[in-house]
Formats: structure tokens, sequence, C-alpha cells
């Protein structure tokens, strides 16, 4: 006969099958002592433990509750809030965190929590002293100082967030996370050569091309691409924002779209498992379309959008916006102001908050414009706030998972019927071209080349794409056609950065191309950009991913544009842009027919004033740049969407297509 553990001896034996991860022996064994003592405070709590980490947070939860009601114990508090929170109950988590830090001030793992749940709740004051009160109570709290550094730098007070995580590395210098979140506020101030230090000590090599690319040091990238996509297509355990990988040489439709999905898994873990608040709108009703975005001000996507929000036909569409952007006070906003759309600021909202806001607008369609891009928030479409969801112009490719999307807004180039299985969503066919234009966009008088900062001789190849987007190979091909056009210049959008000038210089100089023949253009603003850019022969387009609002600026001016198409939607918007404009013959298939072609147009100043010609008759005449013309098709487009819903609710795989 087997001798009764004492009641210590039991707790102990539970404790150390939870430590070894023993989680069906640790709840066995609480379980039979709860049966001779059922009021036992600590047997409840460790077989809460056991539940809780087999993701039962259900039976957690009233286990930590019997638990509390025998002894309020700040452990037992923590553990009942983490439950909580693991079930969505934000508001009784705060509760049970706040709680906790009242039977133990300080309780830094409590105030770490608890500054996680006010962060995402967009309470951002509260969440950072909720940080600094975790790091003053454990000074080697990593977790703590790492939540705090991100808020700092997503804040815009990126200099106090390296200091804060320079600090937290001299405490926990083995902590990768930290020299990643470090590497992110560095990159935020544009000291990009330190962050791609911190990047490569962290081996974490999806943000480290995308540094290593914006610096234009291509002298490692090749390995490092390799290593990324070796540890993309060996393990399914790494999370990489998708938008990082679309200036990839080597990324496929397939991959991308399977990142996607499981970044977006991985992030809005949360709201993709909650159930979606998707009202219906009253059968009859006009269509209600509600636009997301936080670039609602001087930014690429409201210098394509503004004339098509100013020319929907009240009628037949109402417009809402839904805008997060950053305070701003220029031309587009006062422009937003007087158009007398509806506007909703959510920007201080949380995305649960945001969603029902959005919700009780009982739209039809909400059409994210951000997707993956710089400050989207993916989490207001996960909770599904409207009955359809349509991605739209921010983001070029799937957002992967189904939930985020539900359709995407594309072409026949960048979206064709045979690559629908590339997207999650349902493909939905603009005729001409996905990517609209304002008509009303300025277009004055050029400067002189002196003034420009140009040589007053020379043909002039222009790119004005972030250096991110380019490639070694795009700068070989570059460099050849300089080397083969005598007394050309390749006038380049200055990268704002002292190391990437140089960087390009030198790889200039290593393909037989003197760096005077590199000319730096500053940034300005739309007007003054536009009116410079005539001044440019020929403009050279990037790849993997290729020109997009640069594209159109281009063809606005009147500048030949020669691309060439891949299979991602990145690489093909530019090819989608020059075909609705007439301009066909300007797509190449590969990298050397791309050259020959541009090297003819080089040497033929015949050939480049007809192509001058042409676009600027073009200009008034195209889909491309008929605004209304576009809005027309993006109406009928969204009606046929919502009539595609009605008739097979939640069909994917055929495309959508509005007549032309």
């Amino acid at each position: 006969m087997h001798k009764k553990l004492s009641v210590p001896t039991s707790l102990q034996a539970i404790t150390a099958a939870l430590n070894v991860g023993a989680l069906d022996r640790g709840e066995a064994l609480a379980r039979r002592l709860l049966r001779t003592q059922p009021r036992n405070a600590e047997a409840l709590h460790l077989c809460g433990v056991a539940c809780l980490m087999r993701d039962r947070a259900t039976e957690a939860q009233a286990l930590f509750e019997q638990a509390m009601a025998l002894r309020e114990d700040p452990s037992y508090c923590l553990n009942l809030a983490r439950a909580r929170q693991r079930l969505g109950q934000d508001k009784a988590a705060e509760a049970a965190f706040r709680h906790c830090l009242r039977l133990q001030p300080g309780h830094a793992q409590a105030a770490n929590s608890l500054g996680n749940i006010l962060d995402h709740q967009r309470r951002f004051a509260e969440a950072e002293q909720c940080y600094r009160t975790a790091i003053a109570s454990d000074p080697g709290y990593a977790l703590a100082y790492q939540n705090l550094g991100n808020l700092l730098r997503e804040m815009g007070r990126s200099e106090e967030a390296i200091a804060v995580l320079q600090q937290a590395l001299t405490v926990a210098p083995k902590a990768t996370q930290l020299r990643v979140e470090l590497a992110g506020a560095l990159e935020k101030r544009k000291r990009y050569a330190e962050a791609a230090e911190e990047l490569y000590r962290a081996r974490h090599w999806s943000d480290l091309q995308r540094v290593l690319r914006t610096l234009g040091d291509w002298r490692q990238l090749e390995a490092v691409d390799a290593a990324l996509l070796l540890q993309l297509t060996s393990t399914r355990q790494v999370h990489t924002a998708p938008l990082d990988l679309i200036n990839l040489p080597r990324m496929t439709p397939a991959l991308h779209r399977e990142i996607a999905r499981r970044y977006a898994a991985h992030v809005w873990a949360r709201e993709l498992g909650a159930a979606p608040l998707t009202p219906e709108p009253a059968a009859g009703e006009r269509l209600r379309i509600g636009y997301l975005s936080c670039d609602f001000y001087d930014h690429a996507t409201l210098h394509l959008l503004m004339d098509v929000l100013e020319a929907h036909n009240p009628t037949r569409i109402e417009v809402r916006l839904f805008d997060y952007s950053p305070a701003r006070d220029d031309a587009f906003t006062r422009r937003l102001a007087v158009s007398g759309l509806l506007r909703h600021d959510i920007r201080e909202l949380s995305d649960e908050a945001a969603a029902r806001l959005i919700a009780e607008q009982r739209l039809h369609i909400l059409v994210d414009l951000k997707g993956y891009t710089t400050g989207a928030r993916l989490g207001i479409c996960a909770l599904r706030p409207a009955p359809l969801i349509v991605s739209w112009l921010g983001y070029p490719g799937s957002l992967g998972h189904p939930r985020l999307a539900d359709y995407i807004i594309g072409d026949p180039w960048v979206t064709p019927a045979e690559h629908a299985g590339h997207f999650s969503e349902v493909p939905a066919l603009m005729p001409h071209c996905y990517q609209p234009n304002d008509r009303r966009r300025p277009l004055g008088t050029p400067p002189s080349r002196a003034e420009a900062g140009l040589p007053e001789e020379g043909l002039v190849f222009c790119s004005f794409n972030q250096l991110l987007k380019l490639n070694a190979p795009d700068f070989d091909l570059w460099c050849r056609l300089l080397r083969e056009t005598p007394g050309s210049l390749l006038w380049l959008l200055d990268p704002e950065c002292q190391e990437a000038r140089a960087n390009l210089c030198r790889e200039a100089a290593q393909r037989g191309v003197g760096a005077e023949r590199l000319v730096f253009a500053p940034r300005l603003k739309q007007a003054a950009h536009l009116a410079r850019l005539p001044l440019a022969d020929l403009a050279l387009d990037s790849f993997p991913c290729t020109s997009h609002t640069t594209a159109s600026d281009a063809l606005w001016a009147g500048v030949p544009l020669v691309t060439r198409t891949g299979s991602l939607f990145a690489s093909r918007v530019a090819a989608s842009l020059l075909s609705a404009h007439g301009f066909a013959e300007l797509v190449a298939t590969d990298a050397q027919q791309q050259y020959e072609r541009l090297l003819a147009l080089a040497h033929s100043a015949e050939r480049r004033a007809e192509l001058r010609q042409r676009l600027h008759e073009a200009r008034l005449r195209s889909p491309l740049f008929d605004t209304a013309r576009f809005t027309r098709d993006l109406e009928a487009l969204y009606q046929a969407i919502w009539r595609h819903h009605q008739q097979a609710p939640g069909a994917r795989g055929a495309v959508v297509t509005a007549a032309p």
C-alpha cells in the first residue's frame, strides 16, 4: 500500500511537474489533491496554471477565481488577469492587473502586462508609465525595456527609445529582440549603418535586407537574401512583415501569400478568432463605402486618390472616411475639409473601438487602403466591421488571410484571372488600371537645368523611386546605359543619408561610371517635383518592385518610362500603367529586352521626341488620367462586388469584373 503524500509534498510534486512541462501529470496531481482538499487555494491555482498552459483559459479563469476567493495572492491575481486576457476580456483583465498591483505595488510582470493592454487600447501615456514601473521594480526585466522602446518609437520618440534599449542591452546583452527593437529605433533616425550592425548581430535577416537596401549597400545582400529565403521556407515559426519582401528578386507569389497568412495569424490571432461584428445594411439602400487609411494628407496615396473621392456620385455611392492619419494641416487636408465627405477621426481609438464605430455605420463595403504598409491597422479589418472588406491601392499583394479582406482590386495586368491562386482574396478587376490618378495635379513650368541641379548638357536618365527598391542587377543595367551613352547622367532621388550616397558612388565607380555622373535630387513637394520632372529624358524602373506613383508622375509629366514584368503584383504595376496609357511597347519581358529598348531610345532623339509628343497628347485622353471615367468604373465594380457577395456569399476563386 502506497503511503499517502503530505500536502506540502503534493504541492511540490505538482509544481515540479509543471516546471518540466509535464502538464497532464501536473493537472492530474492537482485534481487528485482537490478531491480531498477542495478549498486548497494553492492547488486550485496550480490546477488553473496547468489549464492555462494547455490553452483552456475558461477553466483556468474559474479555478483562479476560486483560489482568489480563498486567498488574495498577487500570483493568483496575475494569472487570473492572464486568463481573462487570453479570453479577450481586456476590461476584466485590466481590472485584475490593477488589483495585483494593489496587492503588490510595483509588481513587474503585472505592470508590464497592464502596459500591453493600455498600449493596445492606444492609451500610450498610461502604458509608458506602466513599463517604467516594471523596469524600476525589476531593472533586469528585458521584456519591459523592449515594450517601452517599441512604444516610444511608435510615438515618434526614437531618440528616447534608443537610450532605453541601449540601457536594456547592458543588463541583457543576449536578448536578441532588444537588438531588433534598437535597430528599428535607429532606422527611424536614419542611422542605417548602426541599425544594420545590430540586425547582423541578431541574425534578423528580414529587417537587415531592408536596411541594406535602404543604404544601397549590396556587398552582403545576396548572402542575406539567401539566408532569409532559407529561413522562410524551412520554418513556419518566422513571422516576417510581407511588405519587407517585395524587393527580393527570388520571391514567388505562392511564398509571399503564405508569409502574409502566417504573419496575419501571428499578429492578429485574437482578433481573427473573435466573433465578427459584420452588421448587414438594410436591403435596397445605396451603397455605403468606407475608406480606411492613415494617409489622408499630403501623401502618395492621396496624390492618387483625392480626385476620385471628390468625383464619387452621391446618388449612387455614399462615402465615409475612417481616418487615423497623423495631425496635419496641408493642401490635401484642407481640400478634404471642404469636400463635404463625411470623415470619422479614429486616431485615438483602439482597434476594437474603431471597428465598433465602423460597424455602427452599417457599411456595405469597407475599403482598406493600407494593407501591410507603414501605419496599417489590419486589426480593425480582422474584427470584420463590414459585410465585405476590399483591399486596394496601398499594398501590392495578397493579405494572405481570407478574414482580412474578401476582395482585392486589381486589373488585367496586376491580377489577371490566371493569377487568382496568388491571392486569398477574390480579384476584382478594373477594366484598364487599378491605380487612380488625380487629373487636377499641377504641372507647372519646368525650372532650368541649373535650377534643378543638373548640368546644362547630357541626356538625363532618372529614377525617383526610393533606394529601397533598387537591386544590384538594376544598377548594373543602369550603369551599362551610362557607359554606352556618353555624357549621360543618372538623376536619383536623394536618399538623405550620406552613407547611401557614398555607397551608390562606390558602386557606380566599380561599374566604370564616375561619381560626377550621379545627380541627387532633393525631395520636394508634389507640385515642385512634377514641374522639374520633364527635364528628364528617360525614366528607369526598378525590379521586382516596379514604379507605382513614380510611374504615374513620369507619364503625367511626359517622360517615357521603360519597365519589365514579373510574377508578383508589385512587379506588374508599371506595366499596367503603361498599358492603360496606350504605351505597351515600353513594357519588356526581361532585363535584356528592357536594356535594348532603353538604349535604342537613348540613342535616338527623334524617337524620344515622338514618344514625348504622344505622351503629351495621351495625357488628357487615355483612361489612365481620366478620373471621372475611373470613378464610374470603380463604382460599377463596387456594385459588381456587392452583387457577387449576395449571389454567392463567401465564394472564392472567380474574378469579378465591371463593364468598361
